[in-house]
């Protein structure tokens, strides 16, 4: 299990690394990670999360992403792109879609943290179009 988690002020996006299994306490954990670190941020502020190599997690062990999801939400998160391979589980990709849906938002899927950011450069440009 590991997790990173970061704020960058920059580009007003939330980083989020999730690999390996994790059980309740340690998902607990990163959700009130992922939270302080998403108060760093302006409103409007997009998410990369990094689910190469996350197991899934039990049922109960998932709760406090859902409610992290919601409280995401609250604060104004915008754009949301999950990266993902080949060893990434479906069942993770649609937990995690299925949960966001819950709370209000839909994310996107990539290849890579570079075509993550990729896809959130390039809706910001044609945005000022």
């Amino acid at each position: 299990m590991t997790y990173e988690i970061d704020a960058d002020t920059l580009t007003n996006r939330l980083y989020i690394d999730l690999s390996g299994r994790m059980d309740a306490d340690e998902i607990s954990e990163a959700a009130d990670t992922t939270i302080d670190e998403a108060e760093r941020l302006d409103d409007e502020f997009d998410i990369v999360n990094d689910l190469s190599g996350f197991k899934p997690p039990s049922p109960e062990a998932a709760k406090p992403i859902k409610r992290a999801q919601g409280q995401l939400k609250e604060m104004g998160v915008d754009r949301v792109v999950r990266v993902t391979d080949a060893e990434t589980s479906q069942v993770v990709i649609n937990a995690f879609e299925r949960r966001s849906r819950d709370v209000g938002y839909s994310g996107e899927t990539a290849d890579s943290l570079d075509e993550a950011e990729q896809m959130l450069d390039e809706q910001e440009v044609a945005g000022y179009a």
